[in-house]
């Protein structure tokens, strides 16, 4: 019986021997995403890869860094490929970059092969043939050798495939949680973009709309002694807010359309306010080459906005840029002193209406995105610190109340 055989390129590699399977070893390798080859098999994995799912669309785009992922962490979030070899043996071929080579010896019984993360390889394999992986993209491998029975391996399988706890979002929906929320946004036909539980089709993850509407916590945050900054740094946080006490959330239904709303056209809007200004150098003309502007890739079709509908851009506002400016404006927000009480919250409102929102975006915010920008060119040029800063939330947060307040003519 003949063997496949794969070679890998590694970067790093480092073997264990197991303490109570005599023979058996396991060979951790990080290897770059871009070298992963074809041919690995998936015998031993008991899932047919399905990769056109929200999940696994999200990890895509923080392979390719379509997102706002910190380049080069993608090893750090995932937790790779496990496999089951009848053998790795170290080749003597020379990598043209310098890496070890590997030979992976897969058995050609259906044992041996991809036991867990067969998802993750059809996401590789499906960004390399398109050449959209970045240099620094690696993928951890877990590969067992010496494990000669397959009950074992097949132990292995299940386990791997069956030891991810039900995400939190999951069990919220379960729970009946996000009914409001549901029932808020069939108002407009948005219910059906959003992917409220694991494996749930949909254009944005409820979580990220979780974190958007915690800009709006005004309960926490009602003034700018306090930003809601852990909307952005720690979104998982605010899911944990939302199922323990969901009624700070509920209190926001009269306005969470209009918050959703109004962080889509924000990121989509943004250009338009920039050039108002004329940029930072007077002519306003480098809005597309800002580290604070995504564009879409060659090839690919322009940006969606869930809350928009029917409207695209080759550009968007990256979301360490909208989401200060997006919480800015619960400096509108007011309690509704009419309204029954939703626990121990009132119920909120627009100081007017969403109009009055729109326009005073409209005025103001070519000026935050400035102050945003300013804060990044003086703080280190790093985006994902500008956006995690609370001096930065602050000076957003300043910056519009004093426009609003020149507006109303109350300074």
């Amino acid at each position: 019986m003949s063997d496949r055989v794969v070679q890998v390129a590694a970067k790093w590699s480092r073997r264990m021997q197991d303490p109570n399977f005599p023979g058996a070893e396991t060979h951790f390798m990080l290897v770059p995403a871009s070298e992963l080859p074809d041919g690995l098999p998936l015998n031993a994995n008991p899932r047919e890869p399905q990769i056109n799912r929200p999940v696994y669309r999200t990890v895509s785009r923080s392979l390719r860094q379509d997102d706002d992922s910190i380049p080069g962490s993608f090893h750090l979030k995932h937790r790779g490929l496990t496999l089951v070899a009848s053998a790795v043996k170290k080749s003597r071929e020379l990598h043209p970059a310098g890496l070890d080579v590997f030979e992976l010896h897969f058995a050609d019984d259906g044992m041996y092969g991809i036991v867990d993360g067969g998802h993750s390889y059809e996401i590789v394999q499906e960004a390399n043939k398109s050449n959209a992986i970045p240099k620094n993209a690696f993928i951890k491998l877990e590969v067992m050798t010496g494990l000669d029975t397959e009950s074992l391996v097949t132990e292995i399988a299940g386990g791997r495939n069956t030891s991810m706890q039900v995400q939190d979002k999951s069990l919220a929906d379960l729970e009946g949680k996000f009914q409001f929320l549901k029932d808020e946004l069939e108002v407009d036909g948005w219910v059906e973009r959003v992917a409220w539980h694991e494996g749930d089709d949909g254009d944005i993850d409820v979580v990220d709309v979780i974190a958007a509407i915690s800009c709006f916590d005004i309960e926490s945050h009602p003034d700018r002694s306090s930003h809601p900054v852990d909307a952005y740094r720690r979104k998982k946080s605010m899911l944990d807010r939302f199922r323990s006490d969901p009624h700070r959330y509920h209190r926001l239904t009269p306005v969470i359309r209009d918050i959703l709303q109004l962080h889509d056209w924000i990121a989509y809007d943004s250009e338009n306010r920039w050039q108002e200004i004329g940029g930072v150098s007077g002519s306003g003309g480098k809005y597309g080459h800002l580290d604070m502007v995504e564009k879409v890739k060659e090839g690919r079709s322009g940006f969606e906005f869930p809350f928009l509908p029917d409207m695209r851009s080759q550009k968007r506002l990256r979301r360490p840029a909208t989401f200060p400016i997006l919480a800015s404006f619960r400096l509108l927000l007011v309690q509704d002193k009419t309204a029954e009480s939703v626990g121990r919250y009132r119920p909120v409102m627009w100081r007017n209406d969403f109009d009055e929102v729109m326009e005073l975006w409209e005025a103001a915010g070519g000026q935050l995105l400035r102050t945003f920008y300013e804060h990044w060119d003086t703080t280190g040029r790093d985006l994902h610190a500008a956006g995690r800063s609370p001096a930065l939330w602050g000076s957003v947060y300043k910056e519009l109340a004093v426009i609003d307040a020149e507006r109303r003519g109350a300074i």
